[in-house]
């Protein structure tokens, strides 16, 4: 930790902080070195781990900030999702629009320039904000035997992902991801997609993140077993092709934006 971050971390991080903390610390724990290894497995699995992302005093703010907010307005979900050929979702969740207003490192972490150049360096083109607000950031949280978000693509390109707790992976909650497949929303076809890709396995820690090419990419989180818990903070972000084709936020809106649940689905 620079000595600049260390006197930031003996005060509390505000907003305007984010992005100079997040400059600072990928200046000497992102070098072009390490950058190229980064671009090159995500080439090659579509998932990357980022390790060590967030300087300690931010991640420590950030996850209170998440956990604190979870505690208070936390939806929990039981159902299984049609759309995504029945898979389960079990966790609790809170969507952007409370998280704008009680999240503001959050909301600058999503915003921060420096974390956004970072990622369109790995993935190899430029990204941008989402058009769609309620797809910004989330908060989800898996704490309940089977507790589990089930297969499923996203509409956008990408999603990074910041982990702020963690089970070992013997107690689930790692995440499960099957590239080069495609969701047809009006013909899910999950099992097929297994048929036809090689599943990969990720266990991450509190304080790692990911980034995920979630559009082609089936992924999944392992159910919990036993007393796990699994805490992150889910981003999105958008290429140029996504900024111009149709877009439908369903499983976004049933989740975490306040919508209605899914007409279809199987309550259990």
């Amino acid at each position: 930790m620079s000595s600049s971050e260390t006197a930031r971390a003996e005060r509390e991080i505000g907003a305007t902080d984010v992005d100079d903390l997040l400059r600072e610390h990928f200046a000497t724990g992102f070098t072009e070195e390490k950058r190229a290894s980064l671009r090159k497995l995500f080439r090659d699995e579509h998932v990357v781990a980022l390790r060590n992302l967030c300087p300690k005093g931010l991640l420590e703010e950030v996850r209170a900030e998440a956990a604190g907010i979870m505690d208070r307005f936390g939806v929990v979900h039981d159902f299984d999702m049609e759309i995504t050929d029945g898979t389960p979702r079990h966790m609790a969740s809170v969507g952007q629009p409370v998280i704008k207003d009680n999240g503001p490192l959050i909301h600058s972490v999503y915003f921060s320039p420096t974390l956004r150049s970072l990622l369109a360096d790995i993935v190899g083109e430029e990204l941008f904000i989402c058009p769609y607000p309620g797809e910004h950031y989330v908060i989800s949280r898996l704490a309940r035997d089977g507790d589990t978000h089930g297969w499923h693509w996203d509409d956008y390109t990408y999603g990074f992902i910041l982990v702020l707790e963690a089970p070992d992976h013997r107690d689930g909650g790692f995440v499960q991801a099957v590239p080069h497949t495609s969701w047809d929303k009006e013909n899910p076809d999950v099992h097929g997609a297994l048929l036809k890709s090689v599943v990969r396995s990720y266990a991450f820690e509190a304080g790692d993140a990911y980034l995920i090419k979630t559009d082609t990419t089936m992924h999944r989180v392992y159910p919990i077993r036993g007393d796990g818990r699994r805490l992150i903070v889910n981003t999105t972000f958008a290429n140029g092709h996504d900024l111009v084709r149709p877009m439908s936020h369903e499983t976004n809106d049933t989740l975490f934006g306040g919508a209605a649940a899914d007409p279809a689905a199987r309550r259990s």
